[in-house]
């Protein structure tokens, strides 16, 4: 039996987050055969999308935006609905 190198292939939530007037927002990186596409969704509304070579430049943007939204009174958290899918073509 020849061994096949596992990969992970699914959208993947990197952060949730909520602010005190109700928002809720995340993080989704979206992997394809030949890039990562970070996604921000605010309310299961897509806001921003960008696309990386790789998944590190990828996470890399995503704690960059966490950041940004700490430092605006957003906060981390497990309590965010259900949103859209976050797979779509490009």
């Amino acid at each position: 039996m020849i061994a096949v190198p596992s990969t992970y292939n699914e959208p993947t939530v990197m952060w949730r987050m909520r602010h005190r007037d109700g928002r809720w927002a995340q993080a989704v990186i979206d992997p394809t055969e030949k890039m990562a596409r970070a996604q921000w969704f605010v309310n299961g509304r897509p806001v921003d999308s960008r696309c990386f070579a790789d998944w590190t430049s990828a996470i890399t943007w995503t704690d960059r935006l966490r950041a940004l939204q700490w430092a605006v009174g957003w906060r981390l958290t497990d309590d965010i609905p259900e949103g859209p899918a976050a797979r779509s073509e490009p």
